[in-house]
């Protein structure tokens, strides 16, 4: 067999092997957010538009998601704080806003690099002196219940003391079956 047959064979088992890997790392990653990690939902900023079709991919989003259950559970607030965020986004990359908390919040939007676990603290003049973050999320199709975005809220698991670990998503709790003999 040629040299380069072997570089085919070698270069193939490599990367079967690092995807093995990478799947292995992910589900131990995922399993401490869920097992460790406050049980809460964020409120969707931004999201690949294919999350909102069918598909398998898993990818990754941005929410606002606050520690306190108050700022967090204020359906208004929250939504109309991710609508605000989304204005400040603009198409050619570059950085909007009149107020110095408006930029700073527009350079975020600017990037739009996945970082597992990032979260920053939206400037107090933002969010009228709330804790409220925006946060890269890993999204999983197997935890939404028709695989799909469908809500402008996710369930997701975050473990706050622990910046370096991923924010994602959690299984929406099956409802129970009625059986016959209830």
């Amino acid at each position: 067999m040629p040299i380069w047959s072997w570089v085919c064979v070698a270069l193939t088992v490599a990367a079967v092997a690092f995807v093995v890997y990478a799947n292995v790392v992910d589900r131990k990653r995922r399993a401490r957010t869920l097992e460790q990690g406050d049980q809460t939902h964020g409120w969707l900023v931004q999201a690949n538009s294919a999350l909102f079709e069918d598909g398998h991919m898993d990818l990754p989003a941005l929410v606002v998601i606050s520690p306190d259950p108050d700022t967090n559970d204020d359906e208004e607030f929250m939504t109309d704080l991710a609508a605000r965020i989304m204005d400040l986004k603009s198409e050619t990359g570059r950085v909007i806003g009149r107020t110095k908390a408006e930029r700073a919040v527009s350079k975020l939007m600017s990037d739009e690099t996945y970082i597992e676990g990032r979260r920053d603290r939206l400037p107090d003049e933002f969010t009228d002196g709330r804790e409220v973050y925006l946060a890269h999320i890993f999204i999983y199709r197997d935890h939404l219940p028709l695989k799909r975005l469908e809500d402008r809220q996710v369930l997701c698991a975050v473990v706050w003391d622990d910046d370096a670990a991923m924010i994602c998503t959690r299984p929406v709790p099956r409802k129970r079956r009625r059986r016959d003999d209830d």
